[in-house]
């Protein structure tokens, strides 16, 4: 695996807090010259003061003017060679019904999240693939979740949707990229204890959180993703997390934060 980025250059979405701060710290420490994108200027800075290769760009994935805006200020530097999306958000209200009226799914919370979990992934790349195209080729990683590969109660239904859309648009896309020279994998980590968590309707304890996949993690397992020559989909568990869903009897640390019933 190579640990000699230098002169190669990394974009990062999501690169303001939690796995896209990790993963931008570990490409820059590796000495890849790493722009951020994220929406807010005060986080981005703070990736930013972690290492002088790490380049912030105020970025709205789910607009595509803002992200060929982007674009072109890292093409000042050159073509990318890699771009880790970890873009994503979810709500509290994640329901299609509750007894509780606040915990449904408004629309705007559904477009919100549709908006930013699909269309930023395609944004981004298209916004990426035609220069890569014409240098000769790159690597593309997008962050889904495991919501995209069975189900996940305690994510919520609007988020578990924009998952599963992710994960076919990757996989249709996967070979059309490929004949442009672009290897595109996935990440899809199960309960990670990024900021998205804080949006759940009842908090981990601090005992669940630790538990969790941290965002350290995530990083070392998207620079691994990153070297690799070929497509890779890669699923990451915590030890107490099964795969494809919550089989009875809902095992702890996820029983409090369903509150599928009422108040």
């Amino acid at each position: 695996m190579t640990q000699n980025w230098t002169g190669k250059i990394v974009i990062i979405t999501g690169g303001g807090g939690g796995m896209g701060q990790a993963a931008a710290k570990r490409f820059a420490e590796a000495g890849a010259r790493t722009f951020v994108f994220g929406r807010s200027k005060d986080s981005l800075q703070e990736s930013a003061d972690l290492s002088p290769n790490i380049v912030p760009i105020v970025c709205d994935v789910a607009d595509t003017t803002s992200a060929s805006s982007a674009m072109q200020t890292v093409l000042e530097a050159g073509p990318p060679d890699v771009l880790i999306h970890t873009a994503g958000i979810n709500t509290a209200d994640r329901f299609m019904a509750h007894s509780d009226p606040s915990r449904v799914a408004s629309e705007e919370a559904w477009r919100k999240v549709m908006d930013i979990n699909v269309m930023g992934v395609v944004n981004m790349i298209q916004a990426v693939s035609a220069p890569m195209a014409a240098n000769g080729g790159g690597k593309i990683v997008v962050v889904s979740s495991t919501a995209g590969h069975g189900y996940d109660s305690y994510a919520g239904v609007p988020y578990t949707a924009s998952k599963w859309a992710v994960h076919g648009l990757l996989f249709t896309a996967r070979m059309q990229l490929n004949a442009q020279g672009i290897v595109l994998s996935e990440y899809a980590p199960g309960e990670a204890n990024t900021p998205i968590v804080d949006k759940r309707p009842v908090l981990p304890t601090p005992e669940h959180r630790g538990a969790m996949i941290q965002t350290e993690d995530c990083a070392e397992t998207l620079f691994f993703i990153a070297n690799q020559a070929h497509s890779m989909s890669v699923i990451q568990l915590p030890a107490y997390q099964p795969f494809g869903g919550m089989p009875p009897p809902i095992t702890a640390p996820w029983l409090p934060g369903l509150q599928i019933g009422g108040k």
